[in-house]
């Protein structure tokens, strides 16, 4: 072969593989443009399959439902990066029949104190702690009746939604049954104060006998009369400093429950002066749970309205003495009575 036929074989055989190399290199143009193009497709799908997600479609709905989120007042909305999920439509649907709650609909209804109040309670939720402000309660208990004013206090405590916690001297009991019946119907308590209020009868005989035989002698008038069996009294004049811890052994033994106060309104100690009832009850007045000491005068129904006035106006809600709520209300902080 010549040198010239050699020359013509090699040129030919490059040529040959140049055109090989254009082919394989259209080829891989094809195949990147073919990769890129199903790439984006694929990102276009992913977006698509995303926007129908977010805005809360599923294949079982027939057309797409876009869901605009609301914000109550100012407030800024929730970052939506949050790690929050968002509401599917069947969720949204949901939280849409859901009663919406107005702060002004709340239930404002007070409960009853608790059979031991406690006053700054704090309460954990969670790792969070909040601190509940304690309800204001007030007792208005009323001694040495029944008599002529047992209705006048009953009929101002019914005006005002009310109801007081009354302690009876049993030989006053005699023509007032229909005053103690009376006050009993309309929610009021009716608790025993002995028979005869006797300082030296009740304390300066021989020990607790003639003090718990008075009390019994009473439960039974009063259970007569209203059909409840009353188990709470109130000892003539306190317990302190007559009644020693013997004497409390002895009450405590009979099944009685015994409450002192925790403000003296003084009110024996001002006729025609009701002014001066009030300025005492503001003047002692601080707790969250108080017991007024007050009793059956013409003084009293005349500062009774203000006291109610001034006590709402303080914050305080009332009850009555009810023997499933009892706490210990003692001079001697004796748990048992």
């Amino acid at each position: 072969m010549s040198y010239i036929q050699r020359m013509e074989e090699e040129q030919q055989l490059q040529q040959t593989k140049r055109n090989r190399d254009k082919r394989s290199s259209r080829r891989m143009k094809s195949m990147v443009i073919i990769a890129l193009v199903l790439s984006s497709a694929s990102l276009v799908m992913s977006a698509f399959a995303a926007n129908n997600i977010w805005h809360g479609n599923s294949a079982s709905h027939g057309s797409a439902v876009a869901v605009t989120p609301k914000f109550a007042g100012s407030a800024e909305p929730e970052s939506l990066t949050e790690d929050k999920a968002p509401l599917t439509s069947t969720e949204s649907a949901e939280a849409k029949d859901q009663p919406q709650v107005n702060a002004n609909d709340a239930d404002t209804t007070q409960s009853p104190p608790p059979a031991n109040p406690k006053e700054g309670k704090e309460e954990k939720t969670g790792a969070k702690t909040e601190k509940k402000t304690a309800q204001k309660v007030i007792y208005l208990t009323f001694d040495d009746g029944p008599g002529k004013y047992t209705d006048q206090i009953v009929s101002i405590l019914n005006k005002n939604g009310i109801h007081g916690t009354f302690f009876m001297i049993g030989n006053q009991v005699s023509g007032n049954e229909k005053a103690i019946k009376t006050a009993a119907e309309n929610g009021n308590y009716i608790g025993l104060h002995s028979m005869t209020h006797d300082k030296k009868k009740l304390y300066r005989s021989s020990g607790s006998a003639r003090f718990i035989k008075e009390f019994k002698q009473e439960q039974e008038i009063i259970q007569k009369i209203t059909g409840t069996t009353p188990w709470l009294i109130r000892a003539p004049y306190g317990s302190k400093p007559e009644i020693n811890n013997k004497f409390l052994n002895d009450i405590a033994a009979a099944k009685f429950k015994m409450w002192d106060w925790t403000v003296d309104s003084k009110d024996w100690n001002y006729p025609g002066k009701p002014e001066r009832i009030i300025q005492e009850i503001k003047r002692q007045v601080h707790r969250d749970t108080e017991v007024i000491l007050m009793h059956e005068k013409s003084q009293t129904v005349q500062a009774l309205p203000g006291i109610i006035k001034y006590l709402k106006k303080k914050g305080y809600s009332f009850a009555v003495y009810k023997p499933d709520q009892h706490f210990p209300v003692n001079f001697a902080k004796d748990e048992r009575l």
